[in-house]
């Protein structure tokens, strides 16, 4: 079963990749699992035109109008169990990234060939925020309602509600340790939901694919 892990932060070894490589440590060692990383940092992202393209002209090997990394990603996302999506908090909402590569799944919902595509897929949400009441619930929840848009089955963790949620300041308090980078490491309850979340995935796509091999 593959696993599809988004980073939408736009800091390479950032407390977001810090984070989302503590969830993805769920898997060491399960041979059931084909994780596969995209960092949104490194590719190229354009926003959705919603020029409507996808809704009648896509093709088996082009799902967008557009060329860009996307292009890359799309057939990996097909092709997944899972999905995990992890961002930055940015003025109390998702980042600008991460809302363009949501905005992009736009051809799982109209695309002429690919609607539908992820269907009863399991989605899992992370996010780090800087400090406490600067918008983690309200990104976790616009993740999730993209997964729901997307008619996919929501990991809710067993450690907090919407998703794996960390702070990267100490105590989400906004102080930090002069040299120490990734204090979202010291946030232990937000590592530990992050790797609760990555569990749920794996428990529920393992569901789902057992009852899909139950009716072959």
């Amino acid at each position: 079963m593959k696993i599809v892990a988004i980073n939408g932060s736009l800091i390479p070894g950032g407390n977001v990749e810090a984070l989302l490589d503590h969830a993805l440590g769920e898997y060491d060692g399960d041979a059931r699992f084909d994780i596969r990383r995209f960092y949104l940092s490194s590719i190229e992202l354009n926003p959705c035109r919603q020029c409507n393209w996808c809704l009648g002209k896509q093709e088996p090997d082009r799902f967008c109008f557009q060329d860009d990394g996307m292009t890359e990603i799309y057939p990996e996302l097909m092709a997944a169990s899972g999905v995990i999506i992890a961002t930055p908090v940015h003025f109390g909402r998702l980042s600008g990234t991460t809302a363009d590569f949501i905005d992009r799944l736009r051809v799982f919902v109209h695309g002429n060939i690919t609607r539908g595509a992820m269907r009863n897929k399991v989605g899992g949400a992370l996010a780090v925020a800087w400090f406490r009441n600067a918008g983690l619930e309200q990104t976790l929840a616009t993740v999730n309602t993209a997964f729901q848009v997307l008619n996919m089955v929501i990991a809710t963790p067993d450690i907090g509600v919407l998703g794996g949620a960390a702070y990267s300041s100490l105590e989400g308090k906004g102080a930090t340790l002069k040299g120490e980078r990734l204090l979202v490491l010291e946030d232990e309850l937000g590592m530990a939901s992050a790797r609760s979340v990555a569990y749920r995935v794996s428990e529920l796509a393992a569901l789902l694919d057992a009852g899909k091999q139950a009716l072959l």
